[in-house]
């Protein structure tokens, strides 16, 4: 209703500022009218605009801003390999290209003198003394190594023909290669600055997050609830799965890491950010169960499983970015969030201390980190009461 009230008064004083000056002749105060007007424009657009944000979906906004990011880093990627494929080929091409004019330079220096010494017999009349002098048989002689001088001066004005045909050749790949640089190097220069701008809209988020409690706050409810509904999900597929092999047992049944309590080993190297349950905000005073931890982890760090088991999920999910859950066994799972990549797809198994992932900071609010969560017949456990003491 706000965001109505305040569209319609925007509409009314878009017509007002159309009609007629608003204070009869006096242009001045007209002009100071039309200004506080403009300003109370300015305003309720900006309002406008924290009522929309309000209404958005926090954790929906930031996974659709995080594909964006992941997709589009994966393209620059792709075009940086291609810009630099693209100046190899360059500076191959520049390389044949200055073996070739080195090439040509011998030539026309070879080609040069063979004109200045015919221009020279032409002058003095060598070519005719060649000929008379010594005899019918030297003459013969003489005859047969002017036409091998003949040849080869053939030969060379062909060489000399070939490589300006080649040198052209040539100039004009150069001049298609460096179009082909030019045009990557664009288009590396233009997706980065698109990732640069979805990354400063996320920042943008996650500042109004931080800094409005009621933001905040429905942040928090869109996490529960997503948290809610993905274990909802989880628990639906385990029972499918039963269903579905309940007439052939497995011959050996999986481990499960109750066995080893206290002994896990730890998904990442790093200090642990946020600990399990309650907490307090700082600055709102608003309490939350957090389910899990959040450990510290550069963008990239290898994340590893912390016990045998196999994958029941791998993919996106909102609130947790990209998200891989390992399936332990007698109801045991533990859960791996805001990761970069997921190396595993769903139904493979996996070893203890087997790397299945990368830290990053998708579906973050705090930047690169993973989020970690053990799983016991659905109910939520101390990670730091499994993991092994360090």
């Amino acid at each position: 209703m706000k965001a109505r009230g305040a569209t319609t008064l925007i509409v009314m004083l878009t017509l007002c500022m159309g009609g007629s000056p608003l204070y009869g002749g006096d242009e001045s105060a007209g002009k100071k009218e039309l200004q506080r007007i403009k300003r109370e424009m300015r305003e309720k657009k900006r309002e406008l605009k924290r009522v929309d944000r309000k209404e958005r979906s926090v954790l929906s906004e930031l996974e659709r801003i995080d594909r964006g990011l992941h997709a589009g880093s994966a393209q620059l990627a792709d075009q940086q390999k291609r810009l630099h494929e693209a100046e190899t080929a360059f500076r191959e091409v520049e390389l044949k290209n200055a073996g070739l004019n080195r090439q040509l330079d011998g030539l026309r220096a070879h080609y040069a003198q063979r004109v200045r010494a015919l221009y020279k017999m032409s002058r003095g009349g060598s070519a005719v003394a060649v000929l008379t002098l010594g005899g019918s048989e030297g003459a013969l002689k003489r005859v047969k190594y002017l036409g091998s001088i003949i040849d080869r001066d053939r030969t060379l004005i062909k060489e000399y023909g070939s490589a300006l045909d080649l040198l052209a050749v040539r100039q004009a790949e150069i001049a298609e290669k460096k179009r082909d640089l030019l045009e990557r190097s664009r288009a590396v220069e233009v997706k980065k600055a698109e990732l640069e701008s979805q990354r400063r809209r996320k920042a943008a988020i996650l500042a109004d997050v931080r800094e409005q409690k009621g933001l905040y706050e429905q942040t928090l409810r869109e996490l529960e609830e997503s948290s809610v509904s993905l274990w909802v999900m989880i628990r639906k597929d385990e029972r499918q799965r039963k269903a579905a092999t309940i007439a052939v047992p497995p011959a050996k049944a999986k481990a499960a890491p109750h066995a080893g309590r206290g002994r896990l080993s730890w998904p990442v190297d790093g200090p642990v950010l946020t600990r399990f349950g309650l907490q307090r905000h700082p600055e709102f005073g608003t309490t939350v169960f957090r389910r899990g931890i959040e450990i510290e982890a550069a963008e990239g760090a290898p994340v590893r499983a912390v016990e045998a088991g196999q994958v029941a999920y791998a993919d996106w999910y909102k609130g947790y970015g990209k998200l891989m859950i390992l399936d332990h066994g007698n109801g045991f799972y533990t859960l791996y969030g805001n990761l970069s990549r997921v190396d595993p797809a769903k139904g493979d198994r996996v070893a203890r201390g087997q790397v299945v992932g990368l830290a990053g900071e998708t579906g973050s609010l705090k930047g690169a980190k993973l989020y970690f969560e053990i799983r016991r017949d659905g109910e939520a456990q101390d990670p730091l009461a499994w993991l092994a003491k360090r």
